[in-house]
């Protein structure tokens, strides 16, 4: 009676063990998720940056910017051209295949795991989401400075464009 009384003492701690893991698990793969979705809608506008750049630089020459009669100073050309060059490189970084990133959790390494109990299992599963997640947050980050450079070198472009319009005009 005494045994009985002392495991059903300690199934709800277990329980509550497994119930925390499962929830921190759950956590995990949903921040690992949102993270892949940051990362495709971050890749998403920085395709856009490349249109709305190249836009900017054909409709300065399709607006009568450097004519046959009067062409543009090579000068001039050669800064949108920059410009262009410079969005289209920050793009590409954000486009760029990422080499170290975690999806979710693996399955080989959840069937293979040495870990005794579901419990544990689920416990190192989370810690080593936890990792991917710091370390997918990394990459994020470097990606969004590059497309928050792009994005302020196509205002640069935009306003140089309107100073060339004016200028060779």
């Amino acid at each position: 009676m005494q045994a009985s009384i002392e495991k059903e003492a300690q199934e709800p701690v277990h329980a509550e063990g497994t119930d925390r893991y499962r929830l921190a698990y759950d956590a995990g793969v949903h921040a690992l998720a949102q993270q892949d979705g940051t990362l495709g809608n971050l890749r998403n506008r920085a395709t856009g940056l490349v249109t709305i750049s190249t836009l900017i630089a054909s409709f300065t020459g399709f607006f009568g910017v450097g004519t046959k009669d009067n062409p543009l100073p090579w000068p001039l050309a050669i800064g949108l051209i920059a410009f262009v060059l410079l969005v289209v490189g920050c793009s590409v970084y954000v486009l760029r295949p990422v080499k170290e990133w975690l999806y979710g959790p693996d399955v080989e390494d959840i069937l293979t795991s040495p870990q005794p109990s579901d419990e544990l299992l689920l416990w190192s599963q989370a810690l080593g989401m936890k990792k991917a997640i710091l370390e997918n947050e990394g990459t994020l980050q470097k990606r969004s400075i590059m497309y928050s450079i792009g994005v302020s070198l196509l205002g640069l472009e935009a306003m140089y464009a309107v100073a060339v319009a004016l200028v060779s005009r």
